[in-house]
């Protein structure tokens, strides 16, 4: 059976994610938050804007493309400052205003080419970010005045015939200044791609977008903090969200809308006040939601190129943003303005809500969880994308799902936390349609821990409801054939069960049944061996009971496996032996060769041994056929 586990299982899930993760995102959060995230070059190191060795290199640049000669004239004019030779001057100007454009020229085709070479590699944000920084504008701005004023002195040198006294000292002027354009423009050009090559990074392309969702949310704060009269706004977004639905929404908002209506008892022209005032608050909140949308779509699309070119880094780089966004959106919920939550025409129009059910829309209204959706929506369709095919990234999914999952229960929003349970059960039934037993396989260990966590905050309902999930999807896997899946639930429904008995919880009962009413009677021999599999868990569970002194619940996995045939009960005793035994020399406890999550289905604790020979010795005439078999055996 190991070889089976071996052959069909082998995870992807990160440890770097699973044990450093929570301190890689608190360590960055401060940063992202505050919007001062550093980068090199031109972006939040401006004092440092030209360095030594940009210097140097630029310098010899100059001196490499045949600057130097014009440099060498140019300081002799500068400094001896007499020259009856304008045509000289007019020369050494005009060659000067060459090398300016051929500098525009190369940056501006450099720029252009890489620029697009990632919008076609990432997503078309791209261009769109590039443009929209100012240090762009800021050095093309620089290289084109320096082009204009090489050309306008050449043009203005040409109206010279003789140079006479008076003129030499504006002429020593001009030099200098198209000298120290020139030499600008060269000492520019290696800090600026530095620049251009560090904004094109895979992470910076995607903490820029991620900064769009969060100036749109902190921007709706700033709204809110210098809005006025904010009960009177209360009043009025229920009834302008429900023009923005369409007409056969809910009639039991609009009565309630007509009761505050008229509660408030306001007449006609100040109901249309309001209302106008209404839609300019939500009207504010329209260009937030669509920049929230668009980044996390944007977000979305580099984690599906990432993942499609099999590029691990920049898909966790994308999974990380969003969990960041999840988290610092979580922070700041509980002070966005009411119209924030509601749902306006960028919301209708947006893919990942444009075809749900207008009830459904109804609730994610009421509840306030859009923007948890849309990004739960983007973990779906990345986690579909990875089954059979890079599983890794249906694995991260899933981590970061957990993680999500367990911030909700940890801040008491059990109503989030509820729908990261409907979304994990969402890719439970993607792996079964997909038949992809791995990704599986490490899908359930990270939905079992989120159960545990839902046990330790005490969170009973959320647990009983995932286990009926368990034995849901378990008994649908069985039927379509999956039967080391159905095998894999049971496992973590034992530890799962384990775990709640050593936290003293009430739903230990509960596991144990939905455990106990896994097993279906085997017609073939996958069948067979996926029915000894999930015995064995029941085995190993029972001895736990019974070492923790809970024999009641040991006597009922007892009563379900008392009818069992004795040969497979003497078989399950053997091979829990065996592989203890093997374990045991081997000093470790985890399975001998390497799988993600780390956990050998049938090994027993050498501890929990003597009350697993215990709950054998229950079973009338096993002891009997055990001795009939050593007797067999002997010479």
């Amino acid at each position: 059976m190991n070889e089976r586990l071996t052959g069909r299982v082998s995870g992807t899930e990160s440890s770097r994610v699973s044990g450093t993760e929570s301190s890689r995102v608190s360590g960055t959060e401060s940063s992202r938050v505050s919007g001062t995230e550093s980068y090199p070059g031109f972006v939040g190191r401006r004092p440092r804007f030209l360095t030594w060795s940009a210097a140097v290199v630029g310098a010899g640049l100059l001196w490499a493309w045949g600057g130097h000669r014009w440099i060498q004239s140019g300081l002799r004019l500068l400094w001896v400052g007499s020259t009856q030779d304008v045509g000289a001057l007019q020369e050494f100007v005009a060659t000067l205003a060459q090398v300016l454009s051929g500098v525009l020229g190369f940056t501006l085709s450099v720029v252009a080419i890489v620029v697009q070479l990632s919008a076609d590699r990432f997503t078309p944000k791209v261009t769109e970010l590039f443009l929209r920084e100012k240090v762009n504008f800021y050095l093309f701005f620089f290289l084109i005045l320096a082009n204009v004023v090489s050309l306008w002195s050449s043009a203005a040198l040409s109206l010279y015939v003789r140079v006479g006294p008076a003129e030499q000292q504006r002429l020593g002027l001009l030099i200098g200044l198209n000298l120290l354009l020139g030499t600008a423009s060269f000492l520019v050009l290696i800090p600026y791609f530095r620049f251009v090559f560090h904004f094109l990074q895979p992470a910076s392309i995607i903490h820029r977008i991620e900064q769009q969702v969060r100036q749109a949310v902190l921007g709706s704060l700033a709204s809110r903090r210098s809005g006025s009269d904010s009960g009177s706004k209360g009043g009025c977004f229920s009834r302008y969200s429900l023009q923005l639905r369409p007409r056969h929404d809910n009639v039991a908002q609009q009565q309630r809308c007509a009761g505050i209506q008229g509660a408030v008892g306001m007449a006609t022209e100040q109901h249309s006040l309001s209302h106008q005032r209404c839609g300019a608050i939500i009207g504010q909140c329209l260009p937030a939601h669509q920049r929230c949308l668009s980044a996390l779509d944007e977000i979305k699309s580099i984690a599906t190129s990432a993942l499609r070119q099999q590029e691990g880094s920049i898909l966790l780089e994308a999974l990380d943003s969003l969990k960041s966004l999840w988290v610092f959106y979580a922070a700041h919920k509980a002070q966005l303005p009411p119209a924030w939550f509601l749902f306006t025409p960028a919301l209708w129009r947006d893919p990942d809500f444009a075809s749900v059910d207008q009830g459904l829309l109804s609730q994610i209204e009421a509840e306030g969880t859009w923007l948890e959706l849309k990004i739960l929506r983007q973990y779906q369709a990345l986690f579909a994308e990875g089954l059979n095919g890079m599983r890794q990234a249906s694995t991260l999914v899933a981590i970061h799902s957990r993680e999500l999952g367990i911030r909700a229960l940890e801040t008491q929003q059990l109503t989030v936390a509820g729908w990261v349970i409907k979304f994990f059960n969402t890719y439970l039934r993607a792996v079964i349609n997909a038949r992809d037993i791995r990704s599986g396989y490490n899908l359930l260990k990270q939905y079992r821990l989120l159960a545990e966590a839902a046990l330790q905050h005490h969170q009973s309902a959320l647990v009983l409801r995932i286990v009926d999930y368990f034995r849901y999807y378990s008994l649908i896997a069985y039927k379509a054939g999956l039967f080391f899946l159905s095998e894999t639930f049971g496992f973590d429904l034992g530890v799962l069960a384990q775990s709640s008995c050593a936290l003293g919880s009430e739903t230990t009962e509960a596991i144990v049944q939905a455990l106990l009413r896994l097993d279906q009677d085997p017609e073939s021999e996958q069948q067979e061996t996926t029915l000894r599999g999930i015995r064995k868990t029941q085995v190993r569970v029972a001895a736990y009971f019974l070492r923790c002194g809970r024999e009641d619940l040991a006597k009922l996995i007892y009563q379900d496996m008392q009818h069992e045939p004795l040969a497979r009960l003497q078989s399950i005793r053997q091979e829990l032996q065996s592989t203890t035994a093997v374990i045991a020399t081997r000093t470790e406890s985890s399975f001998w060769e390497f799988t993600d999550r780390g956990e050998n289905f049938y090994f027993l604790e050498p501890a929990l041994q003597p009350y697993a020979d215990q709950f054998f010795g229950w079973f009338q005439g096993l002891a009997t056929l055990q001795e009939g078999q050593e007797s067999v055996e002997l010479p």
